[in-house]
């Protein structure tokens, strides 16, 4: 933004595709195994190197990285009831790793579940594989057999939020016989060219002009600056209004927050202060005369930047729609900095539609281990289904959920 003084300072990121050529194979690897191992590592220290190597020689998600990883299991694991699973797949004639399959046990009220490291804080699921695994549907169903054989008794397997590809690479999770499309997609946009017109020829022309419009609004209020947090302090400030606006902001919606509980809003405070200033989490503000009115809190990864929280001032700056205007300040700092991809991820909040970002299919894959499992799969796919029809009546639906809004915010004055 020309009207802007930007307080940040470049980094370097890769070249990055939505779906870039696939990593070279590992020296000396031979095609990929007609047949896998599995083992269970006791904890996650003991996998941490390999989970290293992997991470920086291989793919993953932003979500699957080690540093987001270790303290989600320090700020979340304890006090969940969930016990951590990873595990690790190999050929089985040589041993050679092939991948990493982070996963938790986790005690429902009347079951017992596995499901991926999430614990609410991972958009997508995929596991940590090492360079040139590409499996084919046959060898990922042979991989997932081995992975099954090692894990403890429970009554439902269940993985969601699966993205089809990890970097180029097929995620073996989304080529199993039982995986399928959920009603939940991720959304994003290519990145090409100048940092200074990537808006003009990313948005639509009438975006384009309202950003214009409303950034001269705002530079006509006095000094506005766009900062990207460069040291710890400047993160935890930048972080501590960003969890006070968006607080406001679910209250005002009678929503639950998932940031309303103190070991959640430990662990994404933990990861962004180890993070800075050019590790994987950047946090983002826009300041006018002094006063925050936009705050925001990614990843960056493999070229590409995932946005995860994203909060705004009061009623009186709404009319200038800040949330789009850091958005656009994210997508030129994207550019500067060599990314090509800006990522959405997960949720169809109304503001994503303004960049006009193409959405991907997620998928899941659920199996019964039990007759107790099969009874809650059931149960559950028929609360999903509906709810899809209940979609399909627009006007009932959204009545429905301001009543359950109210009911909310009437329990939380009780």
């Amino acid at each position: 933004m020309r009207d802007l003084t930007v307080d940040t300072a470049s980094s370097q990121g890769g070249a990055l595709s939505p779906r870039p050529a696939a990593p070279p194979a590992m020296a000396g690897a031979s095609a990929t195994p007609a047949s896998f191992s599995a083992r269970l590592h006791p904890d996650l220290a003991s996998a941490s190197h390999l989970w290293r190597s992997l991470q920086e020689a291989g793919a993953c998600t932003a979500y699957q990285r080690l540093e987001w990883v270790e303290s989600l299991v320090a700020h979340l694991m304890p006090g969940s009831g969930a016990s951590l699973l990873v595990i690790e797949v190999g050929d089985a004639a040589s041993g050679r790793p092939l991948m990493l399959v982070p996963l938790v046990r986790l005690k429902r009220r009347g079951y017992s579940t596995i499901q991926w490291l999430d614990l609410g804080v991972c958009d997508y699921a995929a596991p940590i594989l090492a360079p040139g695994t590409a499996l084919s549907a046959a060898e990922a169903a042979q991989a997932w057999d081995a992975v099954r054989a090692v894990l403890p008794k429970v009554d439902l397997v269940r993985i969601t939020r699966i993205p089809q590809d990890i970097f180029g690479l097929p995620n073996p999770l989304a080529l199993l016989p039982a995986a399928r499309t959920i009603p939940l997609k991720a959304s994003g946009i290519v990145l090409e060219g100048d940092a200074e017109t990537v808006i003009k020829r990313t948005c639509s022309a009438s975006t384009g002009k309202d950003i214009v419009r409303r950034r001269k609004r705002v530079a006509s209020l006095g000094q506005v600056r766009f900062v990207e947090a460069r040291t710890p302090e400047e993160a935890g400030r930048i972080f501590d209004v960003l969890l006070r606006q968006r607080r406001e902001r679910f209250r005002e919606l009678g929503r639950f927050d998932l940031l309303d509980r103190p070991e959640v809003v430990a662990f994404y405070r933990d990861v962004a202060l180890r993070s800075v200033p050019d590790g994987l989490v950047r946090v983002f503000g826009i300041e006018v005369n002094g006063e925050w009115i936009a705050t925001a809190y990614g990843l960056e990864h493999g070229g590409a930047f995932h946005g995860i929280l994203l909060a705004i001032a009061g009623e009186a700056w709404k009319p200038l729609a800040p949330g789009i205007l850091i958005a656009a300040e994210i997508m030129e700092w994207s550019r500067r900095n060599g990314l090509t991809y800006l990522d959405f991820t997960i949720g169809d909040l109304p503001y994503k539609n303004s960049f006009r970002p193409i959405s991907r299919d997620l998928m899941e894959v659920a199996e019964a281990r039990s007759l107790r499992g099969h009874l809650v799969l059931g149960i559950e796919r028929a609360q999903v289904g509906a709810k899809a029809a209940l979609q399909r009546h627009p006007a009932l639906f959204e009545r429905l959920r301001e009543v359950r809004q109210r009911l909310r915010r009437l329990g939380k004055t009780l």
